[in-house]
This record gives structure tokens, sequence and C-alpha cells, in this order.
């Protein structure tokens, strides 16, 4: 058996740590005590723009939309690596539901967002809790070569050049289902404020209906699974620097004249990170490995998801033990990697049925 990713997916990746160790960590203390938000912002405009000279912007997304088309294994070593800096660095990592962009809606959309011109929000949550995506309190109502929109949708990211929402559309003869469209920041009755997006009979033409109505909750499923792994690939790399920092701490700190590294409790929350950590990785590369070969990876990119959320949860608290009152940046971690944390109860659910069915004889 041949555990080593080959010898371009080792370039990928040591490209990827020394860009992260040479121009990023020495930057984290000034993004860190920096009060200015303007000036966080150029930080990692400027790591997004480093990222763009190096050619790893974009590098995974598929050559049929425009990226650079790397395999799940070496679009994974990237992700590790540049999950490894709190410096909420843009690689060119879109939405699969944008792959689902129309012939006509590419170049407008799909094609800045894969180049880094554009950026985008997807608004589908709502300020009461979507329990069932059929029946959104959001609106689009069929009109004359379009739809009216209604509601107030909460956004992750506020400031975006355009936003997929979505809806619970209805035509003349009753509802039509979950549709999704695309509302350009500006567009007349769409309010931005607070990180809402308010909509006011906001006309959308019929060309800005992303898919088919009433099948907005399929888009890009083909490739969710993918993208469940990346991203546990780069929860995987903050919890690797967690252990790191807690690791360097534990041997430099010294308590009452000796190192809190002799003490029972810090060496039991860094083993118990440590064999998680390596356990996590394992699962990722695994699941990432059955994704390049073409086999089917749905579940196993649910089970990942799920387990990096865990193994970040534990080694962030572990963390905060081992600091004790020099607590380190918990909350940029946590930030940073909060998109991992949607619809873990979704997940576990399905992830339960499919267990399911899998043990029936």
């Amino acid at each position: 058996m041949d555990f080593s990713f080959g010898e371009d997916a080792d370039i990928v990746r040591q490209t990827a740590h020394e860009f992260v160790r040479r121009d990023l960590l020495p930057q984290e203390p000034k993004f860190l005590n920096s009060k200015d938000p303007a000036e966080r912002a150029q930080i990692a405009k400027a790591a997004t723009g480093s990222l763009k000279e190096m050619g790893l912007y974009s590098a995974g997304v598929p050559e049929p939309f425009g990226g650079g088309g790397l395999g799940p294994i070496e679009t994974c070593l990237i992700a590790n690596e540049l999950g490894q800096t709190i410096i909420p660095v843009e690689w060119g990592e879109p939405t699969p539901i944008l792959y689902e962009c129309s012939d006509a809606q590419r170049p407008k959309y799909l094609a800045p967002v894969v180049e880094g011109s554009k950026t985008y929000a997807v608004a589908f949550d709502e300020p009461q809790p979507v329990t069932d995506p059929a029946k959104m309190a959001t609106t689009a109502t069929q009109s004359a070569g379009g739809y009216v929109l209604n509601g107030a949708k909460l956004l992750a990211r506020p400031n975006a050049d355009f936003y997929l929402v979505f809806a619970s559309a209805t035509g003349p003869i009753g509802p039509l289902g979950p549709i999704c469209l695309i509302i350009d920041s500006g567009a007349q009755g769409a309010e931005v404020a607070r990180s809402r997006l308010r909509l006011d009979n906001c006309a959308a033409p019929a060309e800005q209906v992303l898919g088919a109505p009433g099948k907005a909750l399929s888009l890009g499923r083909r490739w969710f699974p993918l993208t469940r792994i990346i991203r546990a690939a780069a929860v995987l790399g903050t919890c690797d620097r967690l252990l790191e920092i807690s690791a360097q701490y534990a041997h430099d700190w010294t308590s009452m004249g000796t190192h809190i590294s002799e003490r029972s409790s810090i060496q039991q929350a860094l083993g118990d990170m440590a064999g998680d950590i390596e356990a996590l990785r394992w699962l990722v590369y695994h699941t990432a490995w059955l994704a390049a070969e073409g086999k089917k990876a749905d579940y196993d990119s649910m089970l990942v998801k799920l387990q990096a959320r865990k193994v970040l949860t534990e080694s962030v608290n572990r963390s905060v033990r081992i600091h004790g009152g020099t607590i380190p940046p918990i909350c940029e971690w946590l930030r940073k990697n909060a998109a991992s944390a949607d619809a873990n109860d979704g997940l576990r659910f399905a992830v339960a049925r499919e267990t399911i069915s899998r043990l029936q004889p």
C-alpha cells in the first residue's frame, strides 16, 4: 500500500506551506492587534493577491468553470495549509451552487468569482429559523417576465457584488417550490443593513433564476461532497495550528518553577488533541482519495465534515484549558471556520438515515 501523495501533490503542499509560514504568520500579530476593519481587510486582500500571483487562486475549481482543475487531494492540501492561519485569506472556493449558472449567466457571475474580481453571498437563512426549506418566509411571486421578491435574509457576507437569494416561489396557479434568484447589489427593492438583506417588491427578471424553479434545493448537489471534504481539510489545518501553539506554550510556560508540560492534565489534553487530529487527518485524506478515484463519497463526506467540526470544538476547548488565563485568539479561529458548522443537525440526520439503511440485512 502506497500512502504517499505523489511528487506533484508534494510540490503544491510545499508551495502553500511556505506561503503561509513566510507571508501570513508574521502578519498575524498586526491583524490581531488592529482595531481598524479596513486595515484587517487590507491584510487579507494582500494575501489573496499573493495567492493569485502564485497561481493557487481557484486552483481547485474544475477547468470547465475556469479554475485550475487540481484534484481533490491537492486541493485539500492547499486548504489544510491555509487553515493554519487566522488571516481570512480568500483562495477561490466558490459555492457549488454557482456551477449551475447558465451559459448566459457564467460570464457575468461565475467567471468573475473564479478569477476573484467579484464576490457573492448566499442568502438562505432568515431571521426566523427555516425549519422547512420548502416553506421559506421570503417569497418570489411570478410576474410578467420574472419574479417579485419580498422578505428578509441573513448574510454572512453583507458586502457582496451579488446575492444568491432562496425563496418560496408562487405562480398563477399556486406554489412552485423553492427558487434561487441572482440579485445584484444595489438592485431596486434590495437593501442591506446590519447583515440583513431586505427585499421589498424587488423585481428580478426570469434570466436571473439559477437552475429551475422549484429545484433550488438540488443546486450544486453533485459537487457538495467535494466541498465538504475541502472544508474539513481547512478545519484540520486549524486544528494542526492549535496543537502546535498549545504544545509550544506547554513547553515554554512555567508555573511554580516547573514547566506546565509536566502536569498530567496538560499531557492528557495534548495527547487527546494529537490523537483526535491525526485520526481526522486519515479520514480527510481517505475521503479525498475516494473522490479522486471517482468513487461515490456522499456518505463519507458528511461523516468527515461532522467529525471535523467535533475535533475543532474539542481542540479549542483543550487549547483554552492548556493556556489557562492567556487565551489564544480562539474567536478568530471559530469565526474563520464558522461555515463548517452550517447545517450540522441536517447532516447528522442524513448520516443516521444512511447508516440505518446500510446496516439493514
